[in-house]
């Protein structure tokens, strides 16, 4: 299953629908058409779509974003890009987490 379809099903399940023209209903510039092509990975959401989606059911805009533009890749090569960009702000934002709670630890026991 693509990355756009997920999300269209973890929208679905969101909003409690069950059927994808509830979803449809939901997107001017959607259709059944359109529908049909993101099941058999031959389209991919736009953009706008992507984070409407992305914030009806908690998941962050960027890593979304990250993830369709991983999906709509022309090449391997370009996916593996997009695969290593995502890891590298994904290790960065792991880091400031922890320097973060090192620093709002007065005591310095911010582990024990």
């Amino acid at each position: 299953m693509n990355f756009s379809y997920e999300l269209i099903e973890k929208y679905k399940i969101s909003q409690g629908y069950s059927q994808d023209k509830q979803v449809i209903a939901d997107f001017e510039e959607f259709n059944s058409g359109n529908m049909s092509k993101i099941k058999q990975g031959k389209r991919h959401l736009t953009a706008n779509q992507c984070i409407k989606m992305a914030n009806a059911v908690g998941i962050d805009q960027k890593e979304a974003l990250l993830n369709l533009a991983i999906e709509k890749s022309k090449s391997k090569e370009e996916g593996k890009i997009w695969s290593d960009i995502v890891k590298k702000i994904s290790a960065a934002c792991v880091a400031l987490t922890l320097v973060a709670g090192l620093a709002n630890d007065p005591t310095g026991d911010a582990f024990a």
